[in-house]
């Protein structure tokens, strides 16, 4: 096998985890949403799980083009441009592999910041729950008579 395909071949894996990978962060968006914990974590498990299979193909990616004699560092772009063939099928891949890397990235973002507001808004709760239990400093009550704050506060 002749480097173009062996890296085709790679790049196909890697964009297959990542199709995966971005499933799973519209999956979590909508769990997030709905305040299930539980499936929030399945779903953590699942995303731990496809970035270590996407770590293992990057591994044989830079692998592959030591083996080759080319810098790991050196962008797709450069590579594919000495290719003497294919090259617009790998370009192609790239730019796939690109923009489910963005799609993936706005949607965490998206989800880091949901996650953010609910803990902003049950920090709230607890802030209002533990203030409304919370005995006054100053009272016209009796002295030596101990004051109860209610949440509620009902008269008939």
């Amino acid at each position: 096998m002749n480097f173009k395909d062996e890296l085709m071949n790679l790049l196909k894996e890697e964009l297959e985890v990542l199709k995966a990978l971005k499933e799973l962060t519209y999956d979590k968006t909508d769990v997030i949403v709905e305040n299930q914990i539980e499936k929030l974590q399945e779903i953590i498990k699942k995303e731990e799980e496809l970035i270590n299979k996407m770590a293992i193909k990057e591994e044989e990616r830079l692998n592959l083009l030591y083996n080759w004699g080319i810098n790991k560092n050196t962008p797709l772009s450069q590579v594919v441009e000495k290719l003497p063939e294919g090259k617009e099928e790998l370009m192609d891949l790239g730019e796939d592999l690109f923009n489910l890397l963005e799609e993936i990235k706005v949607r965490n973002d998206l989800n880091g910041q949901l996650i953010e507001e609910n803990l902003q808004w049950l920090d709230f709760n607890i802030n209002l729950l533990t203030n409304a239990t919370t005995p006054a400093t100053y009272d016209k009550g009796k002295k030596g008579q101990e004051v109860k704050n209610k949440l509620f506060d009902r008269k008939v």
